[in-house]
């Protein structure tokens, strides 16, 4: 037989085990939204990461861009002076030196990733990589004349080649 005091004792006990139980299952719902708030946290990092790395990627572009602007008459120029060089100079040794430094400067752009689009008489006009400035006698939608080289870098378009299409006449 059990007498009074066993019976608090038994009594206390699993009062005390029901409010332990109630103390774990409280601590445990904690514990899964402070694990979901962490894997929030962890995942709103990650995507803070990967835009910022976007954005960094975009403003090098975007200055890379802005640089290759500024070069294209640079560019431009060197094909001119080539272009009007007279016959008895094309051997000399000095314009052979320009022709080189030219061909080193495009070498090197060319490794950033600047491109020339191809523009040749009889190519198919593309109007994402020609910039049509009049049309002519010619096979439609042929380039019949390349007035201005075009570029692209790290393949987007950043200058179009300018050039004379065909009218089908």
């Amino acid at each position: 037989m059990t007498n009074k005091k066993d019976d608090k004792k038994l009594t206390g006990i699993e009062k005390d085990l029901e409010l332990t139980k109630q103390a774990l299952i409280q601590a445990e719902e904690e514990l899964a939204k402070m694990t979901e708030t962490a894997a929030r946290a962890a995942a709103d990092l990650q995507n803070f990461r990967r835009r910022s790395e976007e954005e960094k990627g975009g403003l090098a572009l975007y200055a890379n861009l802005q640089f290759l602007q500024g070069i294209f008459p640079v560019i431009d120029n060197f094909q001119r002076a080539f272009e009007h060089i007279p016959k008895d100079l094309t051997e000399n040794e000095w314009v052979k030196g320009v022709y080189g430094i030219e061909k080193q400067f495009m070498t090197t752009l060319d490794s950033l990733g600047l491109q020339e689009i191809p523009c040749q008489v009889g190519d198919v006009f593309d109007p994402n990589l020609h910039e049509a400035l009049m049309q002519g006698p010619g096979k439609k939608d042929t380039i019949i004349e390349c007035f201005e080289r075009g570029y692209q870098f790290k393949n987007q378009v950043v200058r179009p080649a300018k050039v004379q299409v065909g009218d089908g006449s």
